[in-house]
Order: structure tokens, then sequence, then C-alpha cells
């Protein structure tokens, strides 16, 4: 969330950055509201100050002056309720544009009508086959692997049901990046609830812009984690953290629950995009003047996953009009899917700076005698299992139709080689 402050101090500020989003919003219903807030706040207390010493006149005047003392404050009291009731109107208004506003994008990246996304480096180089590869969807079907149908019989479409091998290896990729992030990169591993309040989801800037986008259990009013960006943001809202807490690492595996709404129909086939799917998420929190650097870390560590599985892929900063709803900037890691001839997104890390921080009220302390102030948090993915596992299919096919298995998983997997059953 935006500060209503800076908003109100800074309002051109707020206007660039939304047309640097290529955002429709407007900040004029904000400015009009928050003006009219002041006024009905100064109003407030002013008839606050009128009414304190006449209640002070009321205990030390006789029973007879008291009468039309009586009815001024009478008078004053209903003046004041009504102030309370246009001040919570108000407030509700306001709460209400300033969770629909995105975040600011950072200065450093490209903006407005016709910014374009700009690729970073690559690393590694194509796989070049003598036949036309198979997409990961074919290879998951005759090595069964995973079973659309049975998906579908249970859930609805784009529904899988894992199974064998190809469960395995979700669960053997789960376990290695896991490792890898807590023995080397020094996250702490948490398994949080997959189910999140309202609150929560809000806080995390899943709500209200994506609610269409949710499960909603709606006997509990609990939804169906989104990401697990959201419970790790919830693990620390309304909390000051005491000075020498940060930087706070997590890296937690979930499932995530997402409809999905609208995505392109060429990748609704296979794994790329599924209502359901596991994935390794990485959560820092940070002093704000440390955020960009561990933005690059973060980016890094993501990196050092594709590396070791040998896969090629590049990386994207993104431009402002494709920046996530809470980013203020976001790297793309995009893996090459060799049957599709394409790069496709597997992590998306992003430097939220105070944003989510404002929304779920996180503070810390610099120093033990400083002043709280509000955390940047950062989030991405480290990576997601199911496009992991579409990218291993089509980068390690033979021409047989086996695959192989990358020299890291095959401790977790006891083989090196995925065959039909």
């Amino acid at each position: 969330m935006l500060n209503l402050d800076f908003i109100c101090k800074y309002p051109d500020v707020v206007r660039e950055g939304l047309r640097r989003r290529c955002e429709e919003q407007q900040i004029d219903e904000i400015l009009y509201l928050a003006e009219q807030r002041r006024s009905v706040l100064a109003s407030r207390d002013e008839l606050y100050s009128t009414l304190k010493p006449l209640k002070e006149a009321v205990r030390s005047t006789t029973q007879e002056r008291r009468a039309p003392v009586n009815r001024q404050i009478k008078g004053i009291t209903g003046d004041l309720q009504q102030r309370e009731a246009q001040l919570a109107d108000i407030e509700t208004r306001l709460q209400f544009l300033l969770l629909r506003l995105p975040n600011m994008p950072h200065q450093s990246i490209a903006g407005g009508k016709g910014a374009q996304d700009r690729e970073l480096r690559r690393r590694g180089e194509p796989v070049s086959f003598y036949y036309q590869p198979r997409t990961h969807a074919e290879l998951g079907q005759r090595l069964r692997l995973f079973d659309a149908e049975s998906g579908v019989k249970v859930a609805g479409s784009r529904f899988v049901t894992m199974r064998g091998m190809g469960a395995r290896l979700e669960r053997a990729l789960m376990t290695f990046m896991l490792d890898v992030h807590t023995q080397e990169h020094g996250y702490t591993e948490v398994l949080p609830p997959f189910l999140a309040r309202r609150s929560v989801m809000q806080a995390a800037g899943q709500l209200p812009k994506f609610e269409d986008q949710a499960y909603l259990c709606t006997a509990d009013e609990l939804f169906l984690n989104p990401t697990a960006e959201v419970p790790l943001v919830g693990l620390h809202s309304d909390s000051i953290l005491p000075a020498g807490t940060l930087p706070l690492r997590y890296v937690a595996w979930t499932t995530a629950f997402r409809r999905e709404a609208g995505s392109a129909s060429r990748q609704t086939r296979g794994l790329l995009r599924l209502h359901q799917f596991n994935k390794v998420e990485l959560f820092q929190l940070v002093a704000p003047e440390e955020s960009y650097d561990a933005l690059e870390q973060m980016v890094r560590h993501a990196e050092s996953i594709l590396q070791r599985l040998e896969l090629h892929y590049r990386a994207v900063e993104l431009c402002a009009p494709n920046l996530p709803f809470s980013s203020a900037r976001t790297i793309d890691l995009e893996v090459w899917m060799p049957a599709q001839e394409t790069f496709v997104e597997i992590s998306s890390i992003s430097n939220c700076e105070a944003f989510q921080a404002r929304r779920a009220n996180i503070k810390y302390r610099p120093s033990s005698n400083s002043r709280a102030d509000y955390v940047h948090t950062l989030n991405g993915s480290a990576l997601a299992i199911g496009r992991t596992i579409a990218a291993i299919l089509e980068t390690y096919q033979q021409a047989d139709g086996t695959v192989i298995v990358p020299k890291v998983l095959r401790p977790f997997m006891g083989t090196s080689l995925l065959t039909p059953e």
C-alpha cells in the first residue's frame, strides 16, 4: 500500500508512476477524500477542545447552572458523533481506493506505452536435436509420469495426477531445492499453513485485485494459498522486529492454488498452467537500504538451481507495465523449452520495498533506541516445480522417448534414466 501522506505530498510522482505502469487509475478522488478527512479531523478536534472545559465546568458548578451547560455538551456530543461517522465513511472509501493502487515502479526500469522487458543475460546453450523434439506433455503421458485424465476426473480441467517416477521427480526436485537454499544459501525452512485469512491475502497484495483468481473456503472465509509469499508475509504481520533481527530469510515449499483464468490456450496442456502446483519460494525481510542487494542475491540463488540442473535460461528485467501488482522491480528467469522453441517463465523475483510491509504493518528497529520503520520484503520462486519438470523432460529427452535424469537429481531418484513403465 502507498502511504497516504506521500500521495498527498507528491501527487505528481504517483501520477507518473501510474503512467509508467500504464494504469488507468487516478488519484484525484484519493486527494479529494484526504482533504475532506483533514477538514473533518480539524472540526472534530475543535469540538473536543470545546467540550473539555464544559465537562470540567459541569463538575464545578452549582446544580441550577448545570442545565444550560449540559445542553451545550449534548449538542456538541451530537456534532462529534456526526463527525466520527463522517470520518469512518471517508476512511472506508479511502481504504478501498488505496488498496487498489499498485506499487510505484523503480526509477531504473523502462515504463510507459511501448516499454519492453530488458534481457539481462543468458546462461548455457539450447540443446540441438536431429529429430523433432516431443513436448513435455507428450513425454509425460508416454512415460506415465503424470495423468491428465484422472486429474480431470477428480477435480476438473487443469489438474493432473503425478504418478510413479513423475511423483518421485517432483519430490526429488523439492528436496534438492530446499537442501540447496537451506544448507548453502542460509534460508530457514518454513512449512506454513496452506490456508490464509482475508487480512493476510490483502497484506500480501493478492486482494482485492486478484480475488477472482483465488479459491475461497466460504464457510471459514479462508483462501487457499496462491503462493507461499502470502503466508510468509503473514508470519510477522502487526509486529515490530527488534534491532539485530534483520535480515530474515525464509524458504518454503507449498502447494499453490490459482484459477489462472484467461491464460493462453497453447500453454494449458501439460504442467505449465495448472490450477494446483508445487513451488519452492524464497522470501526475505530486510532493511530498506539492503533490499536491492538482496534482490540480486535472490536472483543468483534461483539461478544456481537452473545452473545445477544444466538448463538453458535467460534473466529478464520486467518493464513497469508488466510488473506484478506489489513489486517495484522484478527480474524473471525464463527457461528454454526446446519443443515449443520459446522461453517460459520459471521464476519471478521481486522487490516490493515497503509496499507489503505497510499493508501488513511489519516494522523493525534499526537500533534499540531508534524509531520503528517499515521493512522491505522480497519474494521469488526458486523454482516452480511443474515448470522445472517440463523443462527437464524437453531438454533431456532422447530419440527413443526416454529422458535422462540430471546428474544432481540422481541421488534422489535412484536412477539415471526415465523409461516407460
